[in-house]
């Protein structure tokens, strides 16, 4: 299932505890992502099954994106999601161009806060969004 799974797809892990996560999330639904995006809240048994398969270490602060067999964290996750938007976002990916170090600080100071900067609300995924998720 995994190996299929990871190659063929951009899988994004989110905490799915943090209101700031789930609307990000919904963010990304809302802009037609590509079919090819997956999503998997950290905390189900499929996120810690793939936490466990790739050894990811310190997924607690950042958001996880996993293409090819590799993963991706905090502003390097966000630039591959962004890139992947079949919309005007995709352009954010071009801010890559800062130094990780910089764009990583920025991601930090946010995530440091994500409890505070959203309500905790989900929306009810409809049927035709319900294969982007594991």
């Amino acid at each position: 299932m995994w190996n299929q799974l990871l190659k063929n797809h951009t899988i994004i892990m989110y905490d799915g505890t943090c209101g700031f996560c789930n609307e990000y999330i919904q963010f990304i639904l809302d802009r037609n992502p590509s079919q090819k995006l997956k999503f998997v809240s950290s905390q189900s048994e499929t996120g810690q099954q793939l936490i466990n398969l790739l050894n990811i270490q310190g997924f607690t602060t950042s958001i996880i994106v996993v293409q090819n067999h590799r993963y991706y964290k905090k502003s390097t996750a966000i630039f591959k999601i962004m890139k992947q938007l079949g919309t005007s976002w995709k352009y954010v990916s071009y801010l890559q161009i800062i130094p990780t170090f910089i764009s990583d600080f920025v991601y930090s100071i946010l995530s440091k806060y994500r409890y505070k900067l959203a309500k905790q609300h989900c929306r009810l995924i409809s049927k035709e969004e319900q294969h982007f998720f594991l």
